[in-house]
C-alpha cells in the first residue's frame, strides 16, 4: 500500500520503519535503505523514496551538529570549504572571511566563524562542502556506499536556521543523492521531472522558476534518509529548530561518457581528418550529401570498434573507494627502515601497469594516483602487480638490492603497502 506521502515503502511489513539501528549491522547502504537488492531492483535511477527510522542517533556516528560546531569553532576552514546561501542565493564570501597569517604567509578566504554564526542566526544557510575530504567518519560512510554501488561518492553538509528558512531554490541535480536527516525536520517539497538523466551540459539551467505544484512532500526527522535520482527538481525547507543535513551524491558516469571517450579516438579515421570540401558552405544540398555519407562512413566505424576493449578501458577507469589512511603517520614514525626481508603487503585493489619506450606507470586505484617509473624497472613492477605479499629481496631477479630498496621504500612511502611485521 502507499505511504502516507505517496511513495510506496520498501517493506510494506513493517508499519513504521524501513531500516533501525536494532536491525544487524548493515554497510552503508543499507543503512540508508534497507535491503540492498531490493533498493537496487525497485528504486535506484527509477524514483524517490523516503526511508523512516524511529531512532533519531542512527547516523549520529557520521555527522552530528557537535560534530559541526567543532569544525567550525576553531576558524581553520577556508572559502569555499565553506559557504553560505539565504533564500536560494549565495551570499558573497567576503561578508563571512578574514585575512589571516600562518608561518609568516597571509591567506584572504579565513573562515570567520562569529560572522558565520551571525549570518546563521540571521537566517543564512551553512554550506559545508566536500565535508568527505576532511572529516573522515564522512569519507569512510561515502567509500562503504562508492563500494557497493561502483561510483564515485562527495558529500555536502547542510545547516539551516529555524522558521522555514531555505538554502537553495527549487533545483535538480545532474547525480544521485540520498539525504541523510541529522538534526532537527525539514520538509523537503518534490517536483515533476522535466529532463529525463540530465548531466550538467543538457539542458544547461538546473533552477525551474515555475515548477507548479509538488508531486509530493516528505518530512525528514533525525534518521531518516529520502533517495532522489537525479533529475528530480526539489527544494527542502526547515520547520520550528535548525535542521542539519547531509547530502551523498553519487555521481554514476553515463553511456555519453563512455562514447564520448570512444569518439575521442575517432581521430584514427583518416576520412575524418580530410578538410572539409572547397565553398562548402555555398552549396547546401552538396554538403548535405557529403555529410550523409561520412555520418554512413563513421556508423561503420562506429560498430567496427571492439566492445571488449571498450569495457576494459571504462573499467579501468573506475576509481576505487578510498581506504581508511589514519595512523598511518604513526606508523611511519615508529617503524625502523625497511631492510630487504621487510615483509609487505599491497593496500587495496590491484594496481594496473601500462608501458611506453620511455617510462612504467603504475596506477593505484585507492589512492587515485598514478606513479612513473624509468623503463628499466617495468619487469619488477610486474611482479608487485600480481602479487600482494612480497618483499624487497623477491625482486632481486629484476633489481640490484638497493634499487629493489628503493622501489619498495617509494611505494611505501606513497601509501601503496604497509609493512605486515608492525602495522
Amino acid at each position: 500500500m502507499p505511504d502516507v506521502d505517496g511513495i510506496p515503502r520498501a517493506d510494506e511489513s513493517d508499519s513504521t520503519s524501513d531500516h533501525s539501528l536494532a536491525d544487524p549491522p548493515r554497510d552503508p547502504l543499507g543503512r540508508c535503505v534497507g535491503r540492498v537488492s531490493r533498493f537496487f531492483d525497485q528504486v535506484w535511477a527509477r524514483t524517490p523514496h523516503h526511508y523512516r527510522d524511529v531512532d533519531s542517533t542512527h547516523f549520529a556516528d557520521v555527522l552530528s551538529l557537535d560534530a559541526i560546531d567543532a569544525l567550525l569553532a576553531p576558524g581553520g576552514l577556508r572559502a569555499p570549504a565553506l559557504r553560505l546561501v539565504r533564500g536560494g542565493k549565495a551570499i558573497p564570501s567576503s561578508s563571512y572571511t578574514v585575512s589571516q597569517t600562518t608561518a609568516g604567509t597571509r591567506v584572504d578566504d579565513a573562515i570567520d566563524s562569529d560572522a558565520v554564526l551571525r549570518a546563521f542566526a540571521g537566517g543564512a544557510t551553512v554550506v559545508l562542502q566536500g565535508i568527505h575530504r576532511f572529516l573522515p567518519s564522512v569519507q569512510r560512510f561515502c567509500a562503504g556506499i562508492e563500494r557497493s554501488i561502483g561510483h564515485p561518492v562527495q558529500a555536502n553538509a547542510y545547516l539551516t536556521p529555524a522558521g522555514g528558512e531555505r538554502g537553495l531554490g527549487v533545483h535538480h541535480d545532474t547525480h544521485d543523492v540520498f539525504v541523510l536527516q541529522l538534526f532537527g525536520t525539514k520538509r523537503w517539497r518534490l517536483y515533476a521531472v522535466e529532463t529525463e538523466h540530465p548531466v550538467a551540459s543538457y539542458p544547461a539551467s538546473r533552477r525551474h522558476p515555475q515548477p507548479g505544484d509538488p508531486t509530493s512532500t516528505h518530512e525528514l526527522s533525525a534518521g531518516d534518509c529520502l533517495y532522489l535520482p537525479r533529475g528530480v527538481p526539489h527544494d527542502a525547507e526547515s520547520l520550528e529548530t535548525g535542521a542539519l543535513h547531509l547530502t551523498l551524491g553519487v555521481r554514476s558516469p553515463t553511456w555519453l561518457d563512455v562514447m564520448q571517450r570512444v569518439f575521442a579516438t575517432a581521430h584514427e579515421h583518416p576520412e575524418l581528418r580530410a578538410p572539409l570540401p572547397v565553398a562548402y558552405a555555398d552549396d547546401s544540398s552538396a554538403f548535405e550529401a557529403a555529410t550523409a555519407q561520412m555520418l554512413a562512413c563513421v556508423s561503420k566505424w562506429l560498430t567496427s570498434r571492439d566492445p571488449g576493449e571498450i569495457a576494459r578501458r571504462e573499467i579501468a577507469r573506475r576509481v576505487a573507494p578510498a581506504v581508511d589512511r589514519r595512523g598511518r603517520l604513526t606508523r611511519l614514525a615508529h617503524a625502523s627502515p625497511i631492510a630487504p626481508t621487510t615483509p609487505l603487503e599491497r593496500i587495496g585493489p590491484r594496481w594496473t601497469l601500462s608501458l611506453d619506450q620511455a617510462q612504467a606507470t603504475l596506477s593505484a586505484p585507492h589512492r587515485r594516483m598514478r606513479l612513473r617509473f624509468p623503463a628499466r624497472v617495468a619487469p619488477a613492477l610486474r611482479v608487485l602487480v600480481d602479487a600482494s605479499l612480497f618483499c624487497a629481496e623477491d625482486l632481486r631477479e629484476f633489481l640490484d638490492s638497493s634499487g629493489a630498496l628503493v622501489l619498495v621504500r617509494r611505494l611505501h612511502r606513497e601509501g601503496l603497502v604497509h609493512r605486515t611485521d608492525v602495522e
